[in-house]
């Protein structure tokens, strides 16, 4: 058996392996075939033919365990590794543990193959068979299940493979040859030594210095890596429920401040979402999970980021867009932005964005997308049927943004009734009517009504009618004609034009005086109070005049 400090680098020799194929081919080529001294560093594995695919991964893998126990630089490890890796399927593989499905999956096809009895290379499909016959696309070690198959499609169209069925049964497989005794020349033990083995973080010695207790495997794991990992889930508990709690109480004491300081919540969930990651690397690179155990804890951190980071992006959402929305102002007293535009637009971002993160982790976990694409075609008018309504309000609610007939804030009138827009949601807008009371209205709806916005005013009318008695003399009635427009000019709340007072007619019962004026002002309390002011002058100046108003009368003549 090898030493610890020979499994260490095996170990990590294989997670980089792994990583390279999942990051993709631009990555595998810079950063692991970049530096060989290999004069042909790209050179692939040989999968023309069943037979060169066998041999490639029987020479590949025993190259890179021998240059493993050898101590070799690293390169010289990852390179035949390489080429082995190539000669598998692993499109069934899914990106949640990924790393270390790859790693187990190819120590047990070899222990598979070291305890089975293998033909003579010679007696095995090569090219001249592959090319003589068009119909030879399988290829199966006798007395075994394990199958080397033509690839049908993809980029690796046309290639011999270890099959997908060999690779997600592997397990099995192995469970079945256990029992046989190695051949010659086999490598004795790989799978156990992948096992035992610490993560490329930990210093390669490491498991020698624990007593021999630690060191035993239960579960396929050793029982310092099970305490290591109680202790990681208590110790991220602890920070995840602390963070939480911070991010709570910052925004608490700055709420009432500015908004861009209102992030206290955000960070912490940002800062959640990164310490699920973190969970995971330590648990892989550091105590070196692998299998079931390593699949639960990434498992566990996908669910936490996918918690985290949707509630991140909700939350953000809002406190961006009440941020954004108190920038800068304009003379009108209004935002330069409008809050709730920016709250809708970035709704529907992070929206966006749970999208990308729930389709990010059904891929993780293997879930195909494409079927579930498919399938929102198929019922997709079905769907459009049953989200009408909800369409048909985002739809009136986008058309009040555009058209901006009323604004957060804003006093009018909708229909028959007042109140105070308070809202205006994707859904629907929500008013605070004159008795306080809140009423929801569809945006469908509330973009139909007649809306009357009483705060757009930029000035209020005063037009009333005084009603002087009939004995007012045209002497009196010059006189109040006269004190009253100077009033009106002379008032510094009133718009000199088009402010007019004019004796209009004879009404039945009074001589008739109509003034009009618009006062400078917007708000109800304002303007009560001006024309309280205004009319309690004009009633001075009448009684100035010696006359008065007059009251509804009728004389009646009885003859004789």
């Amino acid at each position: 058996m090898a030493s610890h400090r020979n499994r260490f680098s095996f170990i990590s020799a294989l997670l980089a392996l792994a990583v390279a194929l999942l990051a993709g081919p631009a990555l595998a080529q810079s950063e692991l075939l970049g530096g060989f001294e290999e004069p042909y560093p790209l050179r692939a594995a040989d999968t023309t033919s069943p037979r060169d695919t066998l041999r490639s991964f029987l020479r590949d893998f025993s190259e890179g365990v021998d240059a493993w126990r050898a101590d070799r630089p690293r390169s010289e490890i990852l390179r035949p590794m390489m080429r082995a890796a190539d000669t598998l399927d692993t499109r069934d593989i899914t990106a949640l543990g990924r790393e270390s499905a790859l790693l187990i999956d190819m120590s047990l096809l070899r222990e598979v193959l070291d305890r089975v009895e293998l033909p003579q290379f010679e007696d095995i499909p090569g090219d001249a068979e592959v090319a003589a016959d068009e119909e030879l696309t399988r290829w199966v070690v006798p007395n075994t299940r394990i199958e080397i198959v033509k690839v049908a499609e993809g980029p690796d169209a046309g290639q011999f493979l270890f099959s997908r069925e060999t690779v997600d049964r592997i397990r099995e497989y192995y469970d079945l040859a256990r029992e046989i005794p190695y051949k010659p020349g086999a490598i004795v033990g790989i799978y156990d030594e992948v096992r035992a083995s610490p993560g490329q973080w930990v210093r390669q010695k490491f498991p020698e210095s624990l007593p021999a207790w630690a060191t035993a495997i239960v579960a396929g794991q050793g029982i310092w890596q099970w305490i290591a990992v109680v202790l990681l889930v208590a110790v991220s508990t602890i920070l995840l429920l602390s963070l939480i709690r911070l991010g709570i109480l910052w925004d608490r004491l700055w709420w009432h401040r500015s908004p861009w300081l209102r992030f206290g919540l955000p960070a912490a969930l940002f800062l959640i979402f990164i310490l699920a990651a973190v969970d995971f690397l330590v648990a892989q690179n550091a105590i070196g999970l692998l299998e079931l155990p390593l699949y639960v804890v990434a498992f566990t951190a996908l669910v936490v980021q996918v918690v985290s980071g949707s509630w991140l992006v909700l939350v953000l959402a809002g406190r961006l867009a009440d941020a954004i929305g108190m920038i800068g102002g304009r003379g009108d007293g209004r935002r330069r932005f409008d809050t709730a535009l920016m709250r809708i637009l970035f709704r529907l971002i992070a929206v966006v964005f749970m999208l990308l993160l729930a389709v990010a982790a059904a891929d993780a976990v293997g879930i195909p997308i494409a079927p579930l694409v498919a399938g929102l075609g198929v019922g997709g008018l079905a769907i459009a049927l049953a989200v009408r309504p909800t369409l048909e309000n985002v739809i009136g609610g986008l058309t009040l943004f555009a058209d901006r007939p009323v604004r957060v804030g804003d006093f009018c009138r909708y229909g028959t009734a007042l109140g105070t827009v308070e809202e205006i949601g994707l859904r629907s807008t929500r008013i605070r009517t004159l008795e306080h009371s809140i009423v929801t209205v569809p945006n469908s709806e509330f973009s139909q009504l007649h809306l009357d916005n009483y705060t757009a005013r930029y000035s209020r009318l005063l037009r009333t009618v005084l009603q002087l008695r009939y004995e007012t003399t045209p002497e009196q009635m010059r006189y109040v004609l006269g004190k009253l427009r100077e009033l009106l000019i002379a008032h510094p709340m009133v718009e000199p034009e088009p402010a007019r007072v004019r004796f209009v007619g004879y009404g039945e019962w009074s001589k008739d005086i109509e003034v009009f004026a618009y006062l400078r002002c917007q708000d109800q309390d304002t303007f009560l109070a001006i024309r309280e002011d205004i009319l309690l002058r004009m009633e001075d100046v009448i009684a100035e005049a010696g006359t008065g108003f007059a009251f509804p009368s009728q004389t009646t003549y009885y003859a004789r």
